[in-house]
């Protein structure tokens, strides 16, 4: 009885665990970083940037998803086109690494991006992006602790599994607007591993479509809705939606996720740099265990 009862416990684990392991959650970056969701961000509005933020999900003293997250974009010597609020260049070289703990599973994602910005007019530039993508996917059996070790059915040696992938964005940035559209994963195709003992964990197409307008309430306090549509791999359809009031010295948000759970969020800058944290609460247990925390800093260089 008590082999059974640990094998239906390792089954939900590594069930649960399998659904949510290579569903690296982009969307918790997008105030942060939209680049790592859309390509056609690299480089806009800016000639150099770095990211680095850490999310965590906290239950009860300990953490059970933890995602990490670096990246770095740069614009190689070219032409720049002055806009009404700064330069804009024509290319966008970038550079993103994404990992993801979350029980037994560890992913691993790197992108390479390739970003070309049309000038309309102006006020108005029309941004491309590409993305080459590689991922990981390794399951870390030693990590888990059965009550019976040697039960035969624990998988054992090396559980790894590799993806090559790609992404494409568009973007249209005004003076006061901003609509994009990506896709990752544009041919998606299954996590197939060395041991035979481990069924393929199949992967899937992401979309996204996202829209924000900044109103001018006073000289320098703005007021900045947006909303993104997107998928999951368990619904179809999700979106996440957002207000913010940007008084220049500091920026605080709150946003509502289909899934039941809101996000607020703050940001400070300092000289070049961008302190941020967001606080992620879930409204039912069926989204989350527990609260999530994200912290970053953030560089850029403009001109």
């Amino acid at each position: 009885m008590n082999r059974f009862r640990n094998t239906v416990v390792l089954l939900l684990v590594f069930f649960v665990n399998a659904l949510n392991a290579q569903d690296f959650p982009y969307h918790y970056y997008s105030h942060i970083n939209p680049m790592l969701n859309n390509p056609s961000f690299a480089c806009f509005n800016s000639n150099m940037a770095a990211d680095i933020a850490v999310h965590n999900v906290w239950a009860g003293g300990f953490k059970p998803l933890n995602d990490y997250m670096l990246s770095f974009s740069f614009a190689p010597k070219g032409q720049k086109h002055k806009r009404n609020y700064g330069f804009q260049p024509d290319v966008g070289l970038g550079l993103a690494f994404l990992k993801e703990q979350i029980g037994p599973f560890e992913q691993n994602i790197l992108q390479l991006i390739y970003a070309y910005h049309i000038q309309l007019n102006r006020a108005t530039v029309l941004s491309l992006g590409l993305s080459g993508i590689v991922e990981n996917l390794a399951i870390n059996v030693t990590s888990l602790s059965p009550l019976e070790g040697d039960d035969p059915r624990l998988l054992t040696g090396n559980n790894n599994a590799f993806i090559l992938d790609g992404g494409f964005g568009a973007a249209i940035h005004g003076e006061k607007y901003s609509i994009a559209l990506s896709v990752l994963n544009l041919a998606p195709g299954d996590y197939s591993f060395d041991n035979a003992a481990i069924a393929d964990i199949e992967n899937y197409r992401k979309y996204y479509v996202s829209s924000s307008y900044t109103f001018q309430l006073y000289d320098k306090i703005h007021f900045e809705p947006g909303m993104t549509l997107r998928n999951s791999r368990l619904e179809r359809f999700c979106y996440d939606t957002s207000v913010a009031f940007d008084f220049t010295h500091l920026k605080v948000g709150l946003g509502y996720r289909s899934e039941n759970s809101i996000f607020i969020y703050t940001q400070i800058p300092v000289r070049k740099l961008m302190f941020s944290y967001t606080s992620e609460n879930a409204l039912n247990s069926t989204h989350m265990v527990g609260n999530a925390h994200t912290f970053s800093i953030g560089w850029k260089l403009t001109q």
